[in-house]
């Protein structure tokens, strides 16, 4: 993209990898900082495909380097509601 004849650099921010995300690099779990600087070489449509990749899931290759995207499971009970799996409390734990 050319803007005021200044060429701009497409990159994800860190915002659009949120907690829970599992992101690989030829099967090597990354961190959000490596897809991050990845991310300054991808094209636009690499980059449009990536985040939406961050909502469902999938692989892809870019550059030559196949892209694992997991992102988090939702759970559903038997009434179709989403539930909230909580770490077991101790009930005599005080705040």
């Amino acid at each position: 993209m050319v803007v005021g004849g200044t060429k701009i650099k497409y990159m994800i921010s860190p915002q659009s990898i949120r907690k829970g995300i599992i992101i690989k690099f030829n099967g090597v779990e990354v961190d959000k900082a490596t897809v991050i600087k990845a991310s300054e070489e991808w094209k636009e449509s690499h980059e449009i495909l990536f985040k939406k990749l961050l909502k469902q899931g999938g692989q892809f290759k870019i550059n030559g380097v196949l892209v694992s995207v997991k992102p988090l499971e939702k759970t559903l009970n038997s009434k179709g509601e989403m539930t909230i799996n909580l770490p077991p409390s101790d009930p005599l734990a005080r705040f």
